[in-house]
């Protein structure tokens, strides 16, 4: 089946705008067309997007799904993670999400990713749980890596044999971790131990870093790593953000996430305008706007080994696009303020989430829509999300809203 998206301005992978045509084959970008070619192929349905922009699907470079919470959680801020992980558990509100399954929160939490562009999702948490979810219709989930918590003693024992699960990666796979996030002296030698295990290479992402100084950077450079940048959870949990100019002055590749729901973070927007604000705080507009962009798609792509995939609008790659109006000089400004409801539409594997009511055309089952408010917007989302949360109000006998999920149905 071939669909057309046609007259959109297309971020090129040089970060270019041209006007071109989107053709799709399922779920997969089967070429890109010039204004006055003519496809080649037999059109099931064609879609004019007059003139707006398309940009490639985001990556979340680090949630916690599971972990997807109405509210903000415990004692923020604290000196180290594990205080607030700590002062979370006594929490009536903590004790109530333990009533939702996996399923639930999961979901819950693809649908935050995917109705602010986030397409691929890098979901920190143990494969058992985590793989079920790879394939959902919603959002991707990143497939092939290792993982463990953090380093420290006090660290969540999942995926605990830190040596194990490196060598598992034969030096290919991403290897995921937790690193920095406290003042204590296990965490400040969390990269010496890494580094001495020969946990710390070109494949290795380390999540947060901000306490690091300017030793443990230089290490982390030297051996190539990379960094996720979480900077509205940073600014939650820590009152900090990592040393961003040191960082980027290093060469260090870095990319952006949210975090978990749980630390009161919302979705990638509200990542970007936090990044954005330290940046003209503390960076003289170091960071700009563009450079968010770019480590949320193809810098994102190439840490997590998936540029072949997804993170660039190319023929090949997997069809997740953002579409949006222009009203500013500057599209990538323009994006960085957009909210979710200001998408026309966010398409994953070829078919719409989320979009309005003239983009219907771009999915043959309309009946696995429904008609709903996001934000006091009319839109057309996917599944059924308005059953979905009337459920989990059920489960937990308590009116709940997620902030970053405020869906009614459109009467």
């Amino acid at each position: 089946m071939f669909k057309l998206l046609k007259n959109g301005l297309v971020l090129q992978p040089d970060f270019n705008l041209k006007k071109q045509s989107i053709l799709i084959q399922d779920d997969t970008i089967y070429d890109l067309l010039e204004p006055d070619q003519t496809p080649l192929k037999p059109i099931e349905t064609e879609i004019d997007l007059d003139g707006q922009i398309v940009f490639p699907g985001l990556i979340n470079g680090h949630d916690h799904l599971i972990d997807t919470s109405w509210r903000a959680l415990g004692t923020m801020p604290v000196d180290n993670w594990y205080e607030w992980e700590n002062s979370i558990h006594s929490e009536q509100d903590y004790k109530l999400q333990q009533k939702l399954s996996a399923s639930d929160l999961y979901i819950v939490g693809m649908y935050k990713n995917v109705i602010s562009g986030a397409t691929t999702i890098v979901d920190h948490y143990p494969a058992e749980v985590s793989d079920t979810f790879t394939g959902h219709e919603l959002a991707s989930l990143l497939k092939y890596f290792h993982q463990a918590h953090s380093v420290s003693e006090k660290r969540l024992h999942w995926c605990s044999n830190i040596t194990e699960q490196y060598r598992n990666t034969q030096g290919i796979l991403p290897f995921i971790i937790h690193a920095g996030e406290g003042k204590s002296k296990e965490i400040k030698d969390e990269i010496d131990y890494l580094n001495k295990i020969e946990a710390l290479s070109k494949n290795t992402v380390l999540v947060d870093c901000c306490f690091f100084k300017d030793e443990e950077l230089q290490l982390i450079a030297s051996k190539k790593a990379s960094i996720v940048w979480i900077p509205e959870s940073s600014e939650r949990i820590f009152g900090c953000q990592p040393d961003i100019k040191k960082i980027i002055e290093l060469g260090i590749k870095v990319c952006i996430g949210t975090d978990s729901s749980n630390t009161g973070t919302s979705n990638m927007h509200t990542a970007f305008k936090v990044a954005k604000k330290f940046s003209a705080d503390f960076l003289n507009n170091s960071v700009s706007s563009k450079d968010l962009i770019r480590m949320a798609t193809i810098d994102a792509a190439k840490i997590f080994g998936i540029e072949k995939e997804v993170g660039t609008i190319e023929p090949g790659k997997r069809s997740d696009f953002i579409v949006f109006e222009d009203n500013y000089s500057d599209p990538f400004d323009n994006f960085i303020n957009l909210l979710p409801e200001d998408y026309s539409m966010v398409i994953h594997k070829g078919n719409m989430i989320i979009g309005n009511d003239e983009f219907r055309r771009t999915s043959v089952d309309f009946s696995r829509y429904s008609e709903v408010k996001l934000n006091g917007a009319s839109k057309l989302l996917f599944g059924r999300p308005v059953q979905l949360l009337e459920r989990i109000r059920n489960k937990l006998d308590k009116e709940i809203i997620f902030p970053f999920f405020d869906v009614s149905s459109d009467d």
